[in-house]
């Protein structure tokens, strides 16, 4: 039986210069692992990652909150001949299953389980890498839950998944028909998600563990968790290099039309992007002064587990950021001090925020220089 390392890393909002208020991000031992048990932050705690609110119409309503796991490693030179490369990575519930991906570098291939109602392991979706596990080469994994049923698994910014289903469906919102006078539910149309659920035996949010083992030439180097954006240590924080990464892995869904618009500017090297089967949605990318630096004023900074999913009135909270100042050098939040450089969104846009102190004058010099700008202009 294979034996596990464990490590549980205390609760903090850590500020690296490689990701953005995720609650856990390390590198994980001696450098690199083939293997790691990686316990939840309240992963066993009812009403934490989970919680009753009431809708608009004053019925409860059970919600869950957003999170990603991140894996980082890389491709050794060689392996152990005869031994295939593999990367197996799952939510488990103590030592059951709920939802895992094998990947199968030798035979090109995927494959994401589930553990059904009967207790026995069962494939729900297969397909092809699109990129060979080339030796030398780095590697990520990322594992998004966005609610009871759905959850995405993205390799080297490919989905592992297939289809989407397009429905309606009832909001609790009522308007009065000027020529009827009856007052009828809206029903939002052309909704789209992944087309396959989760239905394992223990729910996603259930899961008090994620873990990961590798074969081969496969090695695991860094592990982040939380409601955020991470990236990897080898783009130096370089903003732009940060943020087509972050982009190549988000829910967006870019049009040709938008893509040749682009092709001129900063964002030259956008991909399409993943729509629903990607991670955190577009507005969540990090925005540049320059190709290295990060604006000082972040706007949109992806929402923890502070702010609430709806508002008091039983309203959907669609506005869920927060509004931050940035280190300019790393993206992270000014000085790692939520309480003195972040406000929530809603208020960012009302009142600008007070990030003076985040302004780096001799980035600014640089930057405006290399534009031929003057800085007092700016």
């Amino acid at each position: 039986m294979r034996s596990w390392i464990i490590v549980v890393v205390s609760l903090f909002e850590l500020s690296l210069a490689r990701s953005r208020l995720c609650l856990d991000d390390f590198d994980l031992p001696d450098g690199s692992s083939q293997e790691y048990n990686y316990k939840i932050p309240h992963g066993d705690e009812v009403g934490y990652w989970t919680k009753i609110d009431k809708d608009a119409t004053g019925q409860d309503r059970r919600v869950a909150f957003s999170r990603s796991f991140y894996i980082f490693g890389r491709f050794g030179e060689s392996s152990v001949e005869g031994e295939d490369t593999t990367i197996t990575a799952g939510l488990y519930k103590d030592d059951e299953l709920v939802y895992k991906t094998v990947i199968n570098c030798n035979q090109g291939s995927w494959e994401n389980w589930i553990l059904n109602q009967d207790g026995k392991e069962e494939k729900i979706l297969h397909g092809t890498l699109n990129k060979e596990c080339q030796a030398g080469e780095d590697f990520d994994l990322i594992m998004k839950n966005d609610n009871f049923h759905l959850a995405n698994w993205i390799f080297n910014a490919q989905p592992l998944q297939h289809e989407v289903r397009v429905f309606s469906k009832k909001t609790n919102k009522y308007v009065r028909d000027p020529t009827t006078g009856k007052t009828e539910q809206v029903i939002k149309h052309n909704i789209k998600r992944p087309a396959v659920k989760i239905l394992s035996k223990s729910g996603i949010y259930n899961a008090t563990h994620f873990r990961f083992e590798a074969t081969g030439s496969a090695l695991f180097t860094r592990l982040a968790f939380g409601p955020c954006n991470a990236w990897p240590d080898n783009l130096d924080s370089e903003c732009q290099q940060v943020r087509e990464w972050v982009h190549s892995r988000s829910k967006a869904n870019l049009t040709d039309e938008t893509l040749a618009e682009l092709k001129n500017g900063a964002d030259a090297n956008f991909t399409r992007g993943l729509g629903v089967f990607g991670n955190n949605i577009l507005t969540f990318n990090p925005v540049c002064l320059s190709g290295k630096y990060f604006n000082w004023i972040q706007q949109v900074i992806h929402a923890d587990h502070k702010i609430p999913l709806y508002l008091p009135n039983g309203d959907p909270n669609v506005n869920r950021a927060y509004c931050c100042c940035t280190d300019m050098r790393t993206g992270q939040v000014f000085g790692n001090n939520l309480e003195r450089n972040c406000q929530l969104m809603t208020e960012c846009v009302t009142y600008n925020p007070e990030c003076d102190h985040a302004f780096d004058p001799e980035i600014g010099k640089e930057v405006f220089e290399d534009m031929g700008t003057e800085e007092e202009n700016i």
